[in-house]
């Protein structure tokens, strides 16, 4: 796969989150197959640091606020040394890339839309990026209802909306699942994950008797919801099945000893921890938001119940822990899915194939 671009992602920080980790894969990717391009940090480093292979393109401008005169003259210094025919924006980092755009409209400038709260879009969100989306040459969706809603508000051509899912990328160690029922929730700490579904789903299931430990990895820095998730944990006599694992560097490492992946939202765009899951083979208990349904093959490859609704996310959960036979059956399927359909060198053929045609 061969590009005549130099492409220059840009990526608020390297904390953990959907758009950052993607923006890192990314980079992997596109280095590992000798692409010309560099990833710059607006903000900061963070843990998934650890994870880029060839560090030799990556740039931080270290910017304190949304207007940091200093840290955008960096950024447009940059784009003027390095030449980029390529701008690759992933979600918020695009306001910045905006006005880059306008001092230098020759570059062709593409956002990548995470949108976690897709399920919840209505048509007087994001007014800016609407008004300012004659700027855009494309834009790269993460699932169909952000395209969908992408191709009837943005002013551009709708052949440049395409939807390319994401995909995982991991160093599996070897599955050493526990003795214990371990269920992993790979997702930050905020109201849109909506962990208290979760929590209620395992409280009903300790009133059945049933044992369990419930990892929570994401992060805490959301500190009045972290707050009332705890609360809600001693209120509903959790505290010896949950642990709160904050932000974890490497996932791989909690997956390998994790028996079930459970996502609780209330919304998402397509989830990289979903994917993790289908990667390290575990089976998957997942509410029917955004892209997951399609990605669990409409229940075939894992258990899908709708938003918010505890007692059937427990009984998906309970199922799940029981019927180990049906369990392995799903989460094999879902392990094949996701290396056949989700890849990084499904994703490299798209992306390429997408900006050749600028």
């Amino acid at each position: 796969m061969v590009t005549k671009h130099r492409i220059f992602q840009v990526v608020d920080s390297l904390n953990i989150g959907g758009s950052e980790r993607m923006s890192v894969n990314i980079y992997n990717t596109l280095t590992k197959n000798d692409i010309d391009n560099y990833l710059i940090v607006t903000r900061k480093d963070g843990p998934l640091s650890n994870f880029i292979e060839n560090r030799k393109n990556i740039r931080f401008l270290n910017k304190k606020n949304t207007i940091d005169f200093i840290a955008f003259i960096k950024l447009f210094r940059l784009i003027k040394k390095i030449k980029p025919t390529i701008i690759h924006a992933h979600q918020t980092s695009i306001y910045w890339i905006l006005i880059i755009k306008l001092l230098s409209p020759k570059l062709i400038l593409i956002w990548h839309d995470h949108w976690g709260f897709s399920d919840l879009l209505k048509d007087s969100d994001r007014k800016i990026i609407r008004k300012l989306s004659f700027l855009l040459d494309g834009v790269i969706c993460v699932n169909i209802k952000i395209k969908t809603w992408n191709l009837e508000k943005f002013k551009i051509n709708n052949k440049s909306i395409v939807y390319i899912p994401n995909y995982p990328l991991l160093k599996l160690n070897k599955i050493n699942k526990s003795e214990s029922n371990t269920i992993l929730c790979v997702a930050n700490i905020r109201d849109q994950k909506d962990h208290p579904n979760l929590l209620n789903a395992c409280s009903l299931l300790k009133k059945q008797n049933i044992k369990f430990k419930l990892l929570l990895a994401g992060s805490l820095e959301d500190e009045a919801w972290v707050e009332k998730i705890k609360k809600l944990v001693v209120s509903l006599k959790l505290t010896e099945e949950v642990e709160f694992l904050g932000a974890v560097d490497d996932i791989s490492k909690v997956l390998s000893y994790s028996d079930l992946g459970v996502l609780s939202s209330v919304s998402e765009g397509l989830p990289v921890s979903l994917l993790e899951y289908g990667l390290a083979g575990l089976p998957v208990v997942c509410t029917d938001v955004g892209q997951c349904k399609e990605v669990l093959g409409d229940g075939e490859f894992g258990w899908i119940v709708p938003a918010k609704s505890p007692e059937l996310l427990a009984d998906a959960i309970k199922e799940s822990l029981e019927n180990t036979e049906l369990s392995k059956i799903k989460s094999k399927k879902f392990n094949k899915n996701i290396n056949e359909n989700y890849g990084c060198y499904g994703f490299l053929k798209k992306y390429i194939e997408y900006i050749n045609q600028y």
